[in-house]
């Protein structure tokens, strides 16, 4: 064995690199055969059941790199270290042993399976908008349509102070109470009339609220912080009745049904004129606290009111009765904070929506038809916001609301500290009933006290009495009528 080792040395020089041959080693850049321990080789075989001999390894011209198929192991009993060992030699991951059977097509087409789901993303189109939606509007042009100043109105901001009416052609009539006078414009020739004045004594005070006559355009009702509520009539620019209140409290919410005007004061009694009757016609006493709002459902079937307690009353005239009395065989409506906020839903008349003031901020829907012992909503949405007042879209399944201060939920105390948020001083609108939100516009420098609807449902007019400014919005728009054609229409019948 020496002779023959000292041969092969003489034969081979020594300034002579020795060339990489595919019989040698598997690494070019080594001259090093690496070599598997045993105690490696014994755990192996001990833990994974995977025979290792002592053939020497092949060769990369000889066999594939690449394992086509692993065993199936049916049992393993793995210890830590034979995990990190497996690991170190890539038969396991992080989590668990996968093994694939050859021939399989799943592994190597994953790649491509996520891009054609990307590249399907980036061709798939966005849902359509309907046209009717605040989003196709609002959310394209987020400014309003027009400004109008409004001196000297009421810095309550539990005062109604505008109302919108279909009197005239085309967009109507929108009317302000500023101190002791009543303004109205013509939006469509943007002509203002002067409509009446209070007498500057303290009898009379001043004016909290306003509301025109659905039935007749002309007839506009005027309520004043003494209890006085006053009829006037625009096209002749007359009074026409004087109802006094009693107690002699300010006049609240307002709201008409046909000839008969609903009133709430402040002694929490709702009071009813007919246009046509000099005197009051009913009154109910319910609320134990200023009735904030009131309002018709839109069939006529119920009343609803709401005061400063957060107390909200569902009275079913067809029953004559109220449908949350608050006695011992029902439940009343109960709010944590004060509700302005009332709107009945055109398109399904059982349907009321609510929202408070701080400490509560929530919008609640509630519907006549589920009103139980103890009233439950349907949906609530909470928004830490003021909610002064709400809309349902006539044309489309959304609802608008209006907004003053926000807060801190996690620092509600006996004073609101006010924070900025998106719904600050905003106006939005959700979908019913997802109640997701569709969009908001900050509207406002100072708290939207009030908003009012258009006669076509389309447009809103909010007013800030701090700011002392009115704003016309375009929210909705009417749906497009689908023209059909009959075969029919071809021929005559003669």
């Amino acid at each position: 064995m020496e002779e023959g080792h000292s041969a092969r040395a003489l034969a081979t020089p020594k300034n002579k690199k020795r060339t990489w041959t595919p019989e040698s080693v598997t690494n070019a850049f080594s001259t090093k055969r690496r070599r598997i321990s045993s105690a490696v080789s014994l755990d192996l075989t001990r833990d994974f059941g995977i025979p290792i001999t002592n053939t020497p390894s092949r060769s990369p011209s000889k066999a594939d790199r690449f394992i086509s198929s692993r065993p199936s192991f049916s049992s393993l009993q793995a210890t830590p270290r034979s995990n990190r060992i497996a690991r170190v030699f890539g038969l396991v991951d992080n989590k668990v042993l996968h093994y694939t059977e050859g021939g399989s097509s799943s592994s190597p087409s994953q790649p491509f399976s996520d891009i054609r789901t990307n590249f399907s993303k980036l061709l798939a189109k966005a849902a359509a908008i309907p046209s009717t939606s605040a989003a196709a509007h609002l959310g394209k042009r987020q400014q309003f349509l027009l400004a109008l100043d409004g001196p000297g109105v009421s810095q309550d901001i539990f005062a109604y102070p505008i109302s919108w009416s279909g009197k005239g052609i085309g967009s109507g009539t929108i009317a302000v109470a500023c101190d002791r006078d009543v303004y109205y414009q013509d939006l469509d020739t943007r002509s203002i009339s002067h409509l009446c004045r209070l007498p500057n004594t303290e009898a009379f005070g001043r004016l909290s609220s306003i509301d025109w006559c659905v039935e007749d355009t002309n007839l506009l009702a005027a309520g004043t912080t003494t209890g006085v509520v006053q009829l006037w009539d625009a096209a002749t620019t007359t009074r026409v009745r004087d109802w006094v209140l009693s107690p002699k409290e300010a006049a609240g919410g307002m709201c008409w049904k046909g000839q008969t005007l609903t009133v709430g004061s402040e002694a929490g009694i709702l009071s009813f004129f007919d246009a046509r009757q000099d005197n009051v016609v009913s009154e109910i006493s319910l609320h134990n606290a200023d009735v904030l709002s009131c309002r018709w459902s839109h069939d006529g079937n119920y009343l609803a009111s709401s005061d400063h307690r957060g107390v909200v009353y569902i009275w079913d005239v067809r029953a004559s009765k109220v449908l949350t009395n608050g006695d011992k065989f029902g439940g009343k409506i109960k709010h944590h904070a004060p509700v302005k906020a009332l709107s009945w839903c055109p398109w399904q008349p059982d349907l009321l929506a609510t929202g408070s003031f701080y400490p509560d901020g929530k919008i609640r829907v509630f519907s006549t038809k589920s009103l139980s012992v103890i009233p439950e909503p349907l949906h609530t949405v909470s928004l830490h916001t003021q909610i002064t007042s709400l809309q349902w879209s006539q044309h489309c399944k959304e609802l608008l609301s209006t907004h003053g201060k926000s807060w801190d939920p996690l620092r509600i105390g006996s004073k609101m500290v006010p924070v900025k948020t998106a719904l600050t001083n905003a106006l939005a609108v959700h979908s019913y009933p997802s109640m997701s939100r569709v969009i908001n516009v900050t509207a406002h420098g100072e708290e939207v006290g009030q908003s009012c609807l258009s006669p076509d449902g389309t447009m809103v007019f909010t007013i800030s009495p701090k700011e002392e400014a009115m704003k016309m919005w375009k929210i909705w728009s009417p749906p497009k009528d689908e023209v059909r054609h009959s075969v029919f229409d071809q021929y005559e019948i003669r």
